[in-house]
């Protein structure tokens, strides 16, 4: 049974619907504009195919709702409870998910443009084919989640927790990825371009196949990492550290390499053509 009517009538005599209790409400196809639910509870609640704009749903309660396909623009989710959602296929414009829950949603396929997750939690949730453009991720805990294939462009990511997701296949440009955590990442096959990865960890992380010339990793741990065949070419390692990794066919030709620590790393078939090895500690 469908709600829309209802909450149509309702939100035309009152703007303000905060703390209202709209669980399991069914809102597919929904149009609202400016409308106040802060605290207001939407488990469960049905949004697919809905249009909302200037909508203010900080602190909500909103766990296993879904807005697939939905169109979202200028939207606050600050602090609120998006446990378990579905954003799969939505569009969303300018909104605000700081220091939200989105631990375990789906939200495969959903473009986000000139939003700010800083400090929100998207561990363990479906981002495979994400596009995130010109957003704010700082400080944002993505930790084992499924980002097979995304494209990020002009965003900041610095200091995320990324610790065991997959992210292979994705595509990065002008990234900013310092000081943040990726030990154990999967970043097979990545294609990173004009992205800062200085200071960042990447202990234990695959890379193989992965196309990151004229990368910045400054002072990066690489530790036990597997670089087989990725392409470093004028990359900056200086004071990189690379114990044990596997370098297998690494490309490092032209790579910034000073004071890199590279003991017993395995750099059979490497190539470090013009590549700078100013105080590089290779055994």
């Amino acid at each position: 049974m469908s709600h829309v009517e209802e909450v149509i009538a309702l939100t035309a005599k009152n703007l303000c619907q905060d703390g209202a209790n709209f669980t399991s409400y069914n809102l597919k196809g929904i149009g609202l504009k400016g409308i106040t639910f802060i605290f207001a509870d939407l488990s469960e609640a049905i949004l697919d195919r809905s249009d909302l704009a200037q909508l203010n749903f900080s602190q909500a309660v909103l766990p296993k709702s879904s807005f697939k396909k939905a169109k979202i623009n200028n939207v606050n989710f600050t602090s609120a409870n998006l446990q378990e959602t579905n954003f799969e296929g939505a569009t969303i414009n300018n909104c605000n998910f700081r220091n939200a829950s989105l631990e375990n949603s789906l939200l495969t396929g959903a473009t986000f443009k000139g939003c700010d997750f800083r400090g929100a939690n998207l561990s363990n949730s479906n981002l495979a084919k994400v596009k995130f453009q010109h957003c704010d991720l700082t400080f944002s805990r993505m930790m084992y989640v499924y980002a097979n294939s995304m494209e990020i462009s002009e965003c900041r990511m610095n200091g995320i927790n990324a610790r065991g997701s997959d992210i292979s296949f994705s595509k990065l440009t002008q990234v900013d990825l310092r000081g943040a955590n990726l030990k154990y990442a999967n970043l097979n096959s990545i294609t990173m371009k004009r992205t800062k990865l200085s200071h960042a960890n990447l202990t234990g992380a695959e890379l193989k196949d992965a196309f990151c010339k004229g990368v910045e990793m400054e002072e990066v741990n690489l530790e036990g990492a597997d670089l087989t065949y990725a392409n470093m070419e004028n990359t900056n390692l200086k004071s990189a550290f690379l114990l044990e990794a596997n370098l297998h066919g690494t490309n490092f030709s032209e790579a910034n390499l000073k004071d890199a620590y590279l003991i017993d790393a395995n750099l059979s078939k490497a190539i470090i053509k013009n590549a700078i090895l100013e105080n590089t500690i290779l055994e």
